[in-house]
C-alpha cells in the first residue's frame, strides 16, 4: 500500500470537500441573512464547547488507538476502532461539525452537516477498498459489525 495512502487514507480529499462545502454554506448564509435560527448565545456557546471537547477527545482516542506508525500494518479493531471504522473522521463530522453548525446559528450550516456526511460517505469507499485489498475477509467481517461514523449497536460483537 502506498505510504501516503496508508497514513492519510481518504482524509485529504475529505478535508478539501469539507472546506469547500463549508465555504458554500458561508456564501448561502451571506446571501440569506434572515435564515438565522435565533438560538440564545449561551446555548450556542455551550453546544460548541461540548461538541468541540467531544471531537478533540474522540480524535485523541483515535490516534491513541492506532498511532500513525501502525497504520496499514494490521487491522485495528480495538479502542475507538471497536466502535466505528473511521473514528478520526467521525470526531469531526459526527461531533465537531454539528456543534459548529449550531454555534453559527443559520440553517445553511445545518444543511452543511447533512451534506458533509454525504460527501464523506462518498469518499470513504476509496479507503475501504484499500482496507479490503489488504485485510480481505477480516476487514469485511469487521465492517459488518461497526458503523462508518456512528456506532452500530445492533449486531455488535461482544
Amino acid at each position: 500500500m502506498n505510504a501516503l495512502l496508508r497514513i492519510f487514507g481518504a482524509g485529504p480529499l475529505g478535508v478539501v470537500l469539507s472546506i469547500a462545502s463549508l465555504g458554500l454554506a458561508i456564501l448561502v448564509r451571506d446571501r440569506y441573512p434572515t435564515g438565522a435560527l435565533g438560538l440564545p448565545a449561551t446555548l450556542r456557546y455551550g453546544v460548541l464547547v461540548c461538541a468541540e471537547l467531544g471531537a478533540i477527545t474522540a480524535a485523541v482516542w483515535s490516534f491513541r488507538s492506532l498511532p500513525v506508525a501502525k497504520r496499514g500494518r494490521g487491522l485495528c479493531t480495538e479502542g475507538a476502532y471497536r466502535w466505528v471504522r473511521h473514528p478520526l473522521y467521525a470526531s469531526f463530522i459526527t461531533i465537531g461539525a454539528p456543534g459548529l453548525a449550531v454555534f453559527l446559528d443559520h440553517w445553511a450550516f445545518l444543511v452543511w452537516v447533512v451534506v458533509l456526511h454525504a460527501l464523506w460517505h462518498a469518499v470513504i469507499p476509496l479507503e475501504e477498498r484499500l482496507m479490503l485489498a489488504q485485510f480481505g475477509d477480516e476487514y469485511r467481517a469487521y465492517a459488518r459489525h461497526t458503523g462508518r461514523f456512528v456506532p452500530r449497536l445492533s449486531g455488535r460483537r461482544g
